[in-house]
């Protein structure tokens, strides 16, 4: 038994649990800044999981002033009946639903349509553009945008608001911010005139809308950065903030701009990374504390609240991750929830390159209107080869599709290169994925082969319909140099001496941080690479907590250095036009990218039976590519 299924009453709001959806912002938006038809079931879907209360993305008081891309917003009467129909869709599971309101302010993207963003003190924001300084005279109009857009909430059928002043991030979190606010005003200075603004708007939305009208806030209880709101800071508010009307406080962290890891906590941070905050604002708070910041098992969902440290525990990623997450830890299914291992790949990382938020270990995430796992049809004998990240989810896939699956792995290890991953400390998360998988096979019937090499004979002989083939790639070496992979492995053992590692992206960087862990005497390491910097390709979370990692290790990195050749030890290079010798080398290591290894789809692809190809066998990628790409080939059997 469990206290997380007991009811939780914020305001005039009651919810059915104690779980919320937090706001992520992944990209799903539309111009018309109404949930499309994505968009809702993608929400949908984690009010059928069980969540008590879906907190949606931020939703901007100002219809002109867009966040990242397109924003959620009340643009007309029109788009309020719209989201009436979505609410009243989410209400029919039980489940509770607010927007997070905001003004943007710095972080607004206008400055790209020639429109420079507003700010408490003008300073560049976060994506280093200029932002100006609300002015006195514009502070009325702002706070009443605050109001309207919460009544159109209200009108629209939400079940209360968020609103957003954390991470000195946004307006409110700007003024609120003392790193931020440098105005020498009644908005400025002292905390309390930094505050102003923020009790302002909670007056103005209290009385649109009614002293009954739910609203929750987000706030950092520390900004968790030299010269920004401490905890102290933040406990003198709570007792006015109270009597202003909040109702409930969300306890985030960090500071956008200085501790981005401590908002997204990544690898290297520890779960509930913000509860300290929370149990001291929880001391002298008489209104619910909820709780953010990687809450990514069920176990510790569970014991926040069971232990009686937070009134309600918010979920991002991990509802990302397993959309059914609530109701499989009420469903006594706590082994078959998909865990989210914290990579960020698929839902920061897939944004920096300019596409939508996905997850890793749920390539359904975002995609719930479109990819349907549907029984199948027609019954296959289906074999699959390869046993990493990308055949051990087609397997799961296949399988609960209700196909005749047998997995083949040519080592005795299943999980590929996420193996050599997860051994670098900080990233241990990592290791969750492959015991979810293996586990979730065996559950589903899964026929399991290690040390099994599939050769062309054993294809063309077999009574398989369809063949899906995932054997992953081969690093790139030369000249016998170990590469990372024998690194990461224990295969090639380096603890000490002088070592130089061709290659600086993540797996390079990895490697080193690997040898310094394992090292048993005096170490050096140099690293090449070509490009501007070292270790590109991690999302910028877990970026900054590697360089802070590296910072502490025997470690020069060369970048924007090129490799020309390796004579006898001697590492030739050339660096801005010109050659030079790197020599005393006790050891070289190659880190340079992989190949794919799609020999035996070559061999088979034309036996006359279903052929398919996927993951760094057919194009070397990430985890995601593999995942994403095997589900979409099981999906269409």
């Amino acid at each position: 038994m469990t206290n997380l299924f007991t009811e939780l009453k914020i305001g005039s709001m009651t919810l059915k649990n104690r779980t919320f959806m937090a706001p992520m912002s992944l990209g799903y938006g539309n111009p018309s800044g109404i949930p499309d038809a994505s968009q809702q079931e993608y929400w949908l879907a984690r009010a059928k999981g069980g969540v008590g209360c879906i907190i949606t993305d931020a939703t901007s008081v100002d219809p002109n002033t867009p966040y990242l891309g397109n924003t959620l917003c009340f643009r007309s009467d029109e788009s309020i009946v719209a989201y009436k129909q979505f609410t009243d869709r989410i209400h029919e599971y039980g489940c509770k639903i607010i927007p997070q309101i905001t003004h943007p302010g710095p972080e607004s993207i206008s400055s790209f349509f020639g429109v420079t963003p507003i700010s408490s003190s003008g300073y560049l924001n976060s994506m280093w553009q200029p932002t100006r300084a609300l002015t006195l005279e514009e502070i009325p109009g702002i706070i009443q945008m605050y109001a309207k857009a919460s009544y159109q909430a209200k009108q629209a059928g939400f079940d209360g608001i968020e609103l957003h002043c954390a991470h000195g991030y946004m307006l409110l979190g700007s003024f609120l911010s003392p790193l931020k606010n440098k105005r020498t005003d009644e908005y400025g200075g002292s905390l309390e005139n930094r505050a102003r603004l923020l009790i302002e708007v909670i007056d103005a939305i209290k009385e649109k809308c009614g002293k009954e009208f739910p609203i929750i806030l987000r706030m950092s209880g520390s900004e968790k950065i030299e010269g920004g709101n401490t905890i102290e800071d933040t406990k003198q508010l709570i007792p006015i903030l109270i009597e202003h009307g909040i109702d409930a406080f969300e306890v985030s962290g960090g500071s956008q701009y200085d501790a981005p890891n401590k908002i997204i906590p990544s690898h290297g941070e520890p779960c509930a990374v913000n509860l300290n905050e929370a149990l001291e604002i929880r001391k002298i708070s008489s209104v619910p504390v909820i709780l953010v910041g990687k809450i990514n098992s069920s176990e510790l969902a569970k014991s926040l609240i069971d232990e009686n440290k937070v009134d309600g525990v918010v979920l991002g990623r991990a509802l990302l991750a397993e959309p059914e997450f609530v109701n499989k830890i009420k469903q006594n299914k706590e082994n078959e929830i998909a865990p989210c291992a914290s990579c960020l790949v698929g839902c920061v990382l897939e944004q920096n390159k300019k596409h939508k938020g996905a997850c890793v270990i749920n390539p359904f995430a975002g995609k719930e209107a479109i990819l349907k796992l549907t029984p199948a049809t027609t019954k296959k004998k289906i074999m699959i080869v390869g046993g990493g990240m990308g055949g051990l989810n087609a397997s799961r896939y296949a399988a609960l599709r209700g196909f005749e699956v047998s997995l083949f792995e040519k080592t005795d290890t299943l999980g590929g290169q996420i193996n050599l991953a997860n051994k670098i400390e900080g990233k241990e998360e990592m290791g969750k994925w492959v015991p979810f998988l293996i586990s979730e096979c065996k559950r589903l019937n899964v026929d399991i082969h290690l040390n099994h090499e599939v050769t062309k004979e054993e294809i063309e002989n077999s009574d398989y319909d369809t063949i899906l083939i995932s054997t992953g790639a081969y690093p790139v070496t030369q000249n016998n140099y170990p590469n990372a992979h024998d690194i990461l492995s224990g295969k090639t053992i380096i603890d000490k001496g002088n070592v130089c590692i061709i290659g600086g992206g993540m797996v390079a960087v990895e490697c080193a941080e690997y040898i310094d862990a394992h090292k048993q005497g005096d170490l050096s390491m140099t690293m090449i690479e070509m490009k501007k910097q070292i270790d590109q390709g991690e999302a910028p979370a877990n970026y900054a907590n590697t360089m802070r990692h590296i910072a502490t290790i025997p470690l020069k990195p060369l970048t924007e250095t090129k490799l020309i050749s390796i004579d006898n030890g001697n590492v030739i290079v050339e660096k801005e036009g010109q050659q030079q010798t790197l020599s005393g080398f006790d050891h070289i290591v190659f880190a340079v990218g992989s190949r794919p290894e799609n020999k035996l789809y070559e061999q088979v692809k034309d036996c006359g039976k279903e052929v398919y190809i996927f993951g760094d066998a057919k194009q070397v990628g990430t985890a995601l590519d593999a995942t994403r790409d095997g589900t979409a080939i099981v999906l269409g059997l």
